[in-house]
């Protein structure tokens, strides 16, 4: 109820101001005018009143409170009512009857309202089948679903969110850019008391009949023919494209033709294969996807009406006529209807000819009989302040529809040229510029906005804008009606004419300038344009209906029948997609997890999300980072840094860095659900570092798996503990800093899932968490105990103890503890290690190293005793030719020994028993050092291979499975060392001083 109080004080708001600033044709034009005026600065008055309160934890209540109490005060403050009794003609705040309407030509009220109750009925059928709710769900016609994305999302911010400042939900972090007051007061309708998809449909309804009753009304006062009004406003719903010829060819006969129209779910793609022709652009889907649209052309047609009013008494005026107002009617129900050919009141003088005898004289003549007195002169003064009301009007609308806002500059730029009042028009252009301006460069500045395309720009969407393909595209696009503003061009009055060429500037504007991003936008001015040509439509028609040839006037009758067939089957083919639809549901309301957001996070707080459409995250006022990328790049946002930005908050692998990301960037909460897991431009997704260090606030499995990780305002405990400054190993870097690597030959991982590499060249090892951070240094470059010169193949044994294979001068095995304090050294059996590369643990714990120069494998007991050697130089069974790695099954306890010179891996018992041996073609080049790696569990050897920067896959039987590599992106540069733990594969990568991960 509250809601409904609010929209009629908006209506009442508007009538209040349009009355003392316009005049009305009828009573439907003054209730359009004031539902539109009304909206209008409501919606502002609104919207600025919340934003003062801005600090308040619920601004829309102090934002309505004052419309409330500054609307009552407007409608009924006693200094106003003694202003309407006492103020005089010409300068009341209201005027008598006499002056409020203007006089019209005659014809039938009710068939009028009946019109207009007609549309009622036809829009509220299409809002509704396009969005609604059900229970606790919003249902949304699925071709109007990716529009709906982000204006639901808009509204949702403001009724049950926290949108001040206000910012675009599907890009947080940055001032909004997109015309959102529209949106703004449906969610202040929800906010005060209606659902989403009434408030919605509400606003949408009645700006858009109230639109077509200013159509209505604009035929009316440049034609003088409520027919024409009428006929004008009906071919709304007829663009007039001929994209009906190609569809109803295809069909075989005229049955197979009503079928397809019955079944039709898609809206009529055209023959073209320019971008969007294939969305229904020229239907009546941008006006269901783009709610906003229709109430800011119906603002610029109330602007057209009162300047064709004043244009019309310009001449009539000057011949000073006595007042009459004996035949002026607001409406009127008894005359028959009247076409263009009869004039009354000052339009009548303003083309001042001879009386034609001929019913259906042209529209530029009118008979004295029905003459009717012009209005009182005004005073020169005293004719500005309707021209300044509707600068107000105008210069309100760039937050309200941006588009239509250029296309009525475009207009009024060429009205100013072709009509007298000039001085009126400058007030009305420096009034629109001084409240639109700032509006303007709010949209359009910025540090946060993409780099915009050249103004001019030629063709539209077209691929080759020729002349030809020009002409050939608005031919087709608008069908026969080009045949018939042709016909009507050859009857209009200068006028009319001249409106005509004033409003042709839509066209010109559509294809010779860009003003956003996506050129497509430009189809606002070709749609604004076709509604006003509709006009010159619908006055051909009207006169080849009444054209009279030898006397009769049915071939008139019969072409304008014809034509008007000709123009409405696209409209028609076009209902029945909505109809026939189907639904998307997204639910806003009674939910778990809406209640959870509603009720344990802030209304302003920030989602890191996948990049979706819509989402109860958004159905619950809150905003997410980057949702789906088209809303924020149609917007004028950077979402190609944005884009880099998101990737690196789910792939980098340095907790401190992504700390920092997070908080620079006012993120709250992150949401992984499957849709983030499975994405492919997400190449190593990192939901194990924020599981790692982010407190885990919410799980669940309805919602494909989700789950919700807190950002907390100061660092963890787990993540202060690290140091910063330090590259993560799965990012990787070349140096000797902290986290970075130099030409690592060895890699280990602990029981806890540590990762731990022999950086070779830095002369240590270095420790990493699971995630990939860096944890701490072992070892220092030397010869001493604990010491280490250039590690290389590193293990850890059950008890957490790491060996560490030396090369460079000290040719050694070290023991280390799991803290890095020396426990032992063992230099071999004579003569002694000479390149020690590898080392593994058995499932008894014995140690088995690979001693390189001497070519053979050395077998230890833990204490250091040598239980076994084998091997010698050469390409037979059992000799080796420069080994690289040693790998024990640990359930056969059988020895894998890499011989990449040979091409081959050769198998021995634990004593170094030859047993067999597997043939590897792909070795045999210098290019690394091969490792193996066995998974007992899953019966595969892993083989790395340098040469081919890939890792290849055997069973324990030696058949060849395939390669392995990282998930894209990733890649490996010079693997040199394999480690398994958890299902994952670790792999080393020499030449890229990082590691990788795959996933088995």
């Amino acid at each position: 109820m509250l809601a409904l109080i609010y929209f009629g004080l908006a209506v009442c708001i508007g009538d209040f101001l349009c009355r003392r600033f316009y005049q009305f044709a009828s009573v439907a034009h003054r209730c359009a005018a004031a539902t539109l005026a009304g909206l209008l600065v409501s919606s502002w008055f609104t919207y600025l009143a919340g934003l003062a309160f801005a600090w308040a934890s619920r601004p829309l209540f102090w934002g309505n409170l004052l419309f409330f109490v500054a609307a009552v005060a407007v409608l009924t403050w006693p200094k106003w009512k003694r202003r309407v009794i006492r103020g005089p003609l010409g300068t009341s705040a209201s005027r008598p009857v006499a002056e409020l309407y203007v006089p019209r030509p005659k014809g039938s009220g009710i068939a009028d309202w009946l019109l207009i109750a007609g549309y009622v009925v036809l829009v509220s059928w299409m809002m509704f089948a396009s969005f609604n709710s059900s229970g606790s769900k919003l249902q949304i016609s699925n071709p109007e679903y990716s529009d709906f994305g982000p204006n639901t999302a808009i509204m949702q911010s403001f009724a049950v969110g926290h949108n001040f400042p206000t910012e675009y939900p599907h890009f947080s972090g940055d001032r909004i850019r997109y015309h959102f007051l529209f949106y703004f007061q449906a969610g202040n309708l929800e906010f005060v008391g209606l659902n989403p998809a009434w408030s919605l449909n509400l606003l949408s309804i009645t700006t858009l009949v109230a639109m077509l009753v200013a159509v209505m009304t604009l035929g009316e006062v440049v034609f003088n023919s409520r027919a024409v009004g009428r006929l004008g406003s009906f071919l709304f719903f007829f663009f007039g494209s001929l994209s009906y010829v190609p569809f109803l060819h295809k069909q075989g006969s005229v049955r197979a033709a009503l079928q397809a129209i019955r079944q039709q779910r898609e809206f009529l793609p055209t023959i073209f294969p320019y971008r969007g022709e294939t969305w229904g652009t020229w239907s009546q889907v941008t006006f269901l996807n783009q709610r906003h649209f229709a109430s800011t052309i119906g603002i610029l047609l109330l602007v057209l009406v009162f300047l064709v009013i004043r244009y019309r008494a310009v001449p009539a005026r000057r011949r000073k006529a006595p007042p009459s107002t004996d035949t002026m009617s607001s409406e009127s129900n008894g005359s028959p209807e009247t076409g263009p050919h009869t004039f009354s009141g000052a339009a009548a003088q303003t083309e001042n000819v001879a009386v034609s005898n001929n019913p259906v004289a042209s529209a530029s003549m009118a008979t004295k009989a029905t003459q009717q007195a012009a209005p009182p002169p005004r005073r020169f003064a005293a004719s500005f302040p309707g021209f300044i009301f509707s600068g107000v009007l105008l210069g309100l609308l760039p937050m309200w529809n941006s588009a239509v806002f250029l296309a009525a500059f475009a207009v009024l730029a060429l009205l100013f040229i072709l009509f007298p009042l000039r001085l009126q028009m400058l007030a009305l252009a420096v009034t629109t510029g001084v409240i639109a301006l700032p509006q303007m460069l709010y949209l359009t500045t910025g540090s946060g906005r993409t780099a915009m395309p050249r103004l001019l720009h030629w063709g539209y969407t077209l691929d080759h804008p020729t002349a030809a393909n020009v002409a050939k595209y608005l031919g087709f696009t608008f069908g026969f009606k080009w045949l018939l503003i042709a016909v009507a061009l050859i009857f209009a009055t200068s006028l009319q004419r001249r409106l005509f060429l004033a409003v042709f500037s839509l066209l010109t504007v559509a294809f010779c300038f860009q003003f956003t991003i996506e050129v497509l936008a430009n189809q606002k001015f070709l749609h604004t344009w076709v509604i006003i040509a509709n006009l010159f439509v619908a006055f051909a028609l009207w006169r080849l209906w009444h054209l009279s040839l030898a006397g009769t006037t049915l071939p008139g009758k019969l072409t304008a029948a014809v034509l008007f067939l000709l123009v409405i089957p696209g409209g028609i083919i076009d209902f029945f997609p909505i109809h026939n639809t189907g639904w998307s549901e997204v639910t806003y309301r009674n939910d778990p997890f809406i209640d959870w957001l509603k009720k344990e996070t802030k209304p302003r707080d920030i989602f890191l999300t996948d990049r979706f459409v819509n989402h109860p995250i958004l159905m619950a006022g809150r905003r997410v980072f980057y949702g789906w990328p088209y809303y924020s790049w149609g917007a004028g946002y950077d979402a190609t840094r944005r884009d880099r930005l998101y990737i690196d908050l789910f792939e980098t692998r340095d907790p401190w860095k992504l700390f920092r990301l997070l908080k620079e960037n006012g993120i709250k909460y992150v949401a992984f659900d499957g849709a983030v897991r499975q994405a492919q431009f997400i190449k190593r997704q990192n939901e194990q570092l924020y599981a790692t260090y982010f407190p885990k606030v919410y799980e669940d499995n309805r919602i494909n798996s989700l789950t919700i990780y807190k950002v907390p305002d100061t660092p963890p405990p787990q993540l202060s503990s690290l140091p910063e400054g330090v590259t993560n190993v799965f990012e990787g870097a070349r140096g000797a800093g902290k986290g970075e690597l130099d030409s690592p030959m060895g890699i280990a991982v602990d029981a806890s899932g540590n990762i731990l590499v022999s950086d070779t060249n830095n002369g240590r090892i270095e420790k990493f968490s699971p995630t990939g951070a860096f944890l701490s240094i072992i070892g220092m470059k030397g010869s001493g105990q604990g010491q280490l010169g250039e590690p290389n193949g590193i293990a850890i044994d059950r008890a957490g103890n790491i060996y560490v294979a030396e090369v460079a001068s000290n040719h050694r095995v070290q023991k280390l503890g799991p803290d890095g304090r020396f426990i032992a050294e063992w230099k071999g059996p004579a003569p002694g290690f000479y390149g020690p590369r590898r080392i593994a643990i058995g499932p008894d714990d014995s140690i088995y190293v690979v001693d390189q120069g001497h070519t053979r494998v050395v077998k230890f007991s833990p204490d250091g005793q040598v239980l076994a050697v084998w091997g010698s130089g050469g390409n037979g069974d059992g000799q080796f030719d420069d080994p690289t790695s040693v790998a024990v099954d640990p359930t056969t306890n059988k020895v894998y020994v890499a011989d990449p010179l040979n091409k081959r891996i050769q198998v021995f018992d634990s004593n170094g028993k030859f047993l067999t041996k597997r043939v590897i073609p792909e070795w045999g080049r210098p290019a690394g050092f091969e490792d193996l790696a066995i998974d007992s569990k899953a019966g595969r050897l892993y083989a790395s291979s340098a040469n081919m920067n890939a890792v290849l896959i055997f069973d324990l039987n030696g058949t060849r499975i395939g390669t392995l590599t990282p998930k894209p992106p990733d890649q490996l540069a010079g693997p040199s060392a394999l480690a398994l733990a958890n299902r994952k594969l670790y792999v080393l990568n020499m030449a890229g001083s990082r590691v990788s991960v795959i996933d088995l």
